[in-house]
């Protein structure tokens, strides 16, 4: 069984236009006059099982951020920079009004809501997103619905997934579930803590599920009291008998069914946190239900981002092991890429790191030929597969789950001799990466603060890219986690042991897609030399080559050539002794300095 399928999106436009006609003939019945259709799930995940797929069956668009908002005769899609070309090409025109910015979709809310009575289910939005809309269109009236009436509609919906609990021993955690609760249970100023993140009680608890595609969490909330036995809402079918019996006088398992009811049980008299932005509507009513909400950042999404010595080990090893096989990769498309397909490349890469022991890619990999590149979030299926022509730049972001780390790199090649142009704007991104790999900063300093590091190169020269610059990456788990991360919008302060995704980019419509990255350790407080105050930095752990032979080297400093000659000397002395020979000698060749 492969890790990635390449079946072409299920919806045609028509398909589209019968099933919102469905879903509107539901809202006079309902007493609405239109209706939200958020992305998320009841866990508010980005990713998600087939069964909570409301946004793609109801609008075609099956990238991992958007929400539609359905009225009686008109239709929003909102997504972000990252998807726009793909939601051009998956959303029907006449059916939504398609945008990507906040601003525009703010605009249409406010021209086309008014004093409309709109339905939501509270179980699948984040109260910040409900109350950010009040405040967009005050004379609003949001009518919490039993359930969404999508669901209602959507008559061959696939039957939700069972996968089984497994355990991530304290090898690779590096901490017991019993000292975690304790780091949990001591950052917080409540009598409770609700956690709706699935990812972050995976984490809590020690274990690793397969409920949802390329990411191995399980699907779960959790109440932690501050004294007591915390009690874990999930399905008991997913559990063997020897985790249960593992967990007796640390938690009590109740069924997924139990939720929200016991929750307010638990919350009587008692004050409770929990993150408007990552838990329910639904879950914050059932706390208020029972006693006092406090709203706020969860503490334990911080610390589980904050990567202890096991932890950072472990993706040391799976880096190393993923080096392996984007090397092998890197090789081959150099002597083969013209006449290759997309999906062939997607294919040798996955069978390259099953090799290396991958369990899994931990995201649809990315693997865009010419315009396709362009595509920022571009995901190739039988329809779309492009055959690498000579000239080609070809754009491949990929990943994969290891049962020690998870992975997220991306190169960019290109199949034959590139244009002048092209190596021109490819350097300015390896700058803007280069920047900041190099970063030192201050304690308390955010990815915000950042991020227009990355693009200083681009920006000077009158371009730029409509994507964050990196994301917090999960030690075998998401491979997009908050808190940290590096765009404007990345508030949480960068700490050591956190690790993230540099990855600056620039993309020509029509033409190719630009984006070199690798993920960063960020390291404890140094003092550089020369300097009077400890800084922070990075230490990037992912080890590939990046092609030289698109590079201008008369347009890097000094700095940066030693930088990127340094770089590949370390891949080179880490990946070499370990490939057969003739990949070797093109690593040699590919790592030769440029710097002089």
């Amino acid at each position: 069984m492969t890790f990635q399928t390449y079946d072409p999106p299920g919806a045609n436009p028509q398909d589209i236009r019968d099933r919102v006609e469905r879903l509107r003939a539901t809202f006079s019945a309902l007493d609405i006059e239109g209706v939200l259709v958020p992305h998320e799930d009841a866990y508010q995940s980005e990713y998600l099982p087939p069964s909570e797929e409301r946004l793609a069956f109801i609008t075609g668009f099956t990238g991992s951020a958007g929400r539609a908002v359905i009225l009686e005769e008109k239709a929003l899609f909102v997504t972000d920079g990252r998807y726009t070309l793909q939601a051009a090409s998956q959303v029907p025109e006449d059916v939504f009004d398609v945008v990507s910015k906040d601003e525009d979709a703010d605009q249409w809310l406010k021209s086309h809501l008014g004093d409309a009575r709109i339905g939501y289910d509270p179980n699948l939005h984040a109260r910040s997103r409900l109350e950010a809309l009040a405040k967009t269109v005050p004379d609003v009236t949001l009518v919490a619905l039993e359930s969404h009436p999508v669901d209602g509609t959507w008559t061959d919906r696939p039957a939700p997934t069972v996968g089984m609990v497994r355990a991530h021993g304290t090898e690779r955690s590096g901490r017991t579930v019993a000292e975690k609760l304790a780091d949990v249970r001591a950052s917080f100023d409540a009598d409770g803590l609700f956690i709706g993140a699935a990812d972050t009680v995976s984490w809590l608890f020690n274990w690793r599920g397969s409920d949802i595609a390329h990411t191995p969490l399980v699907l779960c909330r959790a109440f932690i009291p501050k004294e007591g036995p915390v009690t874990v809402f999930v399905d008991p079918h997913k559990l063997p008998n020897e985790f249960q019996e593992a967990l007796e006088g640390l938690a009590d398992i109740e069924p997924t069914s139990a939720y929200p009811a016991a929750l307010t049980r638990l919350s009587q008299n008692r004050t409770i946190l929990a993150d408007p932005a990552a838990a329910s509507e639904a879950a914050l009513k059932a706390i208020e239900e029972g006693g006092s909400l406090k709203t706020g950042k969860d503490p334990a999404a911080r610390l589980k981002s904050i990567k202890n010595e096991a932890e950072i080990e472990g993706m040391r090893a799976a880096h190393q092991r993923d080096g392996l096989a984007m090397v092998r990769l890197l090789a081959w498309l150099d002597a083969n890429a013209v006449g290759q397909t997309e999906i062939a490349v997607c294919e040798r890469l996955e069978n390259l790191r099953r090799e290396m022991g991958a369990m899994d890619v931990s995201f649809d990999t990315i693997a865009g030929a010419g315009p396709n590149g362009a595509i920022v979030h571009y995901r190739v299926d039988r329809n779309s597969n492009r055959t690498i022509a000579s000239g080609d730049p070809v754009l491949i972001d990929s990943g994969g789950q290891y049962e020690d780390g998870t992975t997220d790199i991306t190169r960019t090649i290109v199949a034959g001799d590139p244009s002048d142009e092209f190596k021109v704007q490819f350097t300015r991104v390896l700058k803007g990466h280069i920047a900041i790999a190099r970063q030192h900063f201050p304690a308390g300093t955010t990815g915000a603060a950042l991020d227009s590091f990355a693009r200083s190169a681009l920006w000077s020269a009158g371009f730029d890219y409509q994507h964050g610059t990196g994301h917090g990456v999960g030690a075998a788990l998401a491979v997009h986690e908050g808190p940290p991360g590096i765009s404007k919008r990345s508030s949480a302060a960068l700490e050591p042991g956190m690790i993230v995704s540099n990855e600056p980019g620039y993309y020509r419509q029509g033409a190719y897609g630009i984006r070199i990255e690798n993920l960063v350790l960020v390291r404890p407080p140094e003092v550089p030399p020369g300097g009077d105050t400890p800084m922070l930095s990075f230490e990037t752990i992912t080890l590939a080559p990046i092609d030289t032979r698109l590079v201008v080297p008369s347009m890097m400093s000094p700095g940066e050539l030693a930088w990127l000659d340094l770089y590949h000397a370390r891949v080179l002395g880490a990946l070499g002794a370990e490939l057969e020979p003739q990949t070797r000698d093109w690593l040699e060749a590919t790592c030769r300095p440029i710097g002089g």
